[in-house]
């Protein structure tokens, strides 16, 4: 079932989704499919039968009490292997952000803080999504040398820069549209008409793209629709343009399949379709 994130939709403004939320929301809802994307070494490791437990992160508040300024997600997450062992997992998502020095240290710190909280559980995988496209400098490790003193900690990284997005759009996993639709924002910031007319063809690729390849796979279907609704936000007269484009509603055939949907029911594009096909009934 999608916990939705909910999202204020009268208060509405282009280019302020809620990343953070969004983010979590996927990654929760789709946890599987985040880690054979994302983490394809660890994947076949996990015994996704026992179930996943998504810990409090109010447990390291410690550190999370340096997190200023940009918004980033983090989520910490146990799992049982295959073997019978169980390990955490550090999900940090960098939202709009680049990888520096500053970042290589905060990544070294919540490590830490879990390795220390987690007692006797000490192995722990990490991984940073770096979701800005238009940065190519990210690192991946914090180094730290003090006459003699030397620590060295590197994490895994999944860089949005340099992705091909025609090999993205191949891939059947659905965090590749996710990914997709990150990219787009990252290269397409702007304010001007001609920047929310790149973005209202970028969300209808999208739209149509998680039609085409999950319109029999009700829960993809519905997790990146929510997604990318909410996290492409366009004016409201290419709001307009993007409803009317939107073939769903053609036919009665069509509009069934909408209307098993629910959880889009307060979206920007496929709320107002969902209510006009029950004022039809």
């Amino acid at each position: 079932m999608l916990n939705t994130v909910k999202e204020n939709t009268n208060s509405y403004r282009v280019n302020h989704p809620d990343y953070d939320g969004l983010w979590k929301n996927l990654i929760e809802e789709l946890f599987q499919e985040f880690m054979a994307f994302f983490a394809p070494d660890l994947y076949p490791e996990i015994d996704f039968e026992q179930g996943v437990d998504f810990k409090n992160l109010e447990l390291f508040q410690l550190v999370m009490k340096s997190k200023k300024g940009t918004k980033y997600s983090d989520k910490i997450v146990k799992v049982q292997l295959k073997n019978g062992e169980e390990k955490y997992i550090f999900i940090h998502i960098e939202v709009q952000a680049v990888g520096k020095k500053e970042f290589a240290e905060r990544m070294f710190k919540y490590f830490y803080r879990i390795y220390d909280k987690t007692k006797t559980i000490h192995q722990i995988y990490s991984i940073a999504l770096l979701t800005d496209a238009s940065q190519k400098d990210h690192q991946d490790t914090f180094y730290y040398s003090f006459y003699g003193t030397e620590l060295t900690y590197a994490y895994n990284t999944y860089r949005f820069h340099g992705k091909d997005t025609e090999e993205l759009k191949k891939s059947d996993n659905p965090f590749a549209l996710a990914v997709l639709a990150g990219i787009y924002i990252s290269n397409n910031k702007g304010r001007e008409a001609e920047d929310h007319e790149k973005r209202f063809c970028y969300k209808q690729q999208l739209i149509s793209l998680a039609f085409e390849k999950y319109s029999h796979h009700t829960n993809y279907l519905v997790a990146l629709l929510y997604f990318i609704d909410y996290m492409m936000l366009i004016p409201s007269e290419l709001q307009e343009q993007l409803y009317e484009t939107l073939p769903i509603a053609q036919n009665e055939k069509e509009e069934k399949k909408i209307m098993g949907l629910e959880k889009l029911r307060d979206t920007p594009t496929f709320g107002r379709l969902y209510r006009e096909i029950e004022e039809k009934k």
